[in-house]
């Protein structure tokens, strides 16, 4: 078995074959993700800058040119259905699309596209992916646990905002997990 065939083995284990992911175990959707991004990340598990005890060392074990080939992988794949971002959620549309001049913050859908569509080359789409995911990650840019946007604007924007805040913009672009 060929050195990516066998990560992609891996990665099926908690991403799917597809990168559909698995909402019940927490793993995101990688799929249709934009190829820089997903090389982006890769190489932050393998540097540290952002920390998994799953990630990391899978991600280690890679030289670049095999991140770039799954990178590759999953990007070309068909990313999940957007979900229908909510409209009865009036702080989280707010933040999205006009942000908070009061606190500093600019509109998510300045770097992430309206609805969170996504801006390849670089910047991944956060409409569908599971709320609880989106949550745990603003948290992890709000404590500094994660460090991978390369401008520093994701910690910024994520220190400014409150715990209800957060929780807002997990609901606006996020579905809610649903056992299968």
């Amino acid at each position: 078995m060929s050195g990516i065939a066998a990560a992609l083995l891996l990665c099926a284990g908690c991403h799917g074959m597809s990168g559909e992911g698995r909402a019940a175990g927490g793993y995101p959707a990688i799929a249709g993700q934009p190829q820089a991004y997903l090389e982006r990340q890769l190489a932050a598990y393998a540097d540290g800058r952002r920390d998994d005890r799953v990630m990391a060392p899978l991600a280690q074990r890679l030289a670049p040119d095999g991140r770039a080939e799954l990178a590759a992988h999953f990007a070309a794949r068909q990313m999940p259905s957007m979900k229908e971002i909510s409209t009865t959620n009036d702080r989280g549309r707010i933040l999205a699309t006009l942000g908070d001049n009061e606190l500093r913050v600019q509109a998510c859908q300045n770097c992430h596209g309206p609805g969170g569509s996504a801006r390849p080359p670089y910047t991944p789409y956060l409409a569908g992916l599971e709320r609880e995911y989106l949550r745990r990650e603003l948290l992890a840019f709000r404590s500094g646990a994660r460090r991978t946007d390369p401008s520093g604007q994701m910690n910024f924007i994520a220190r400014h905002l409150s715990e209800a805040d957060i929780a807002a913009l997990a609901a606006h672009y996020g579905t809610p997990f649903e056992a299968e």
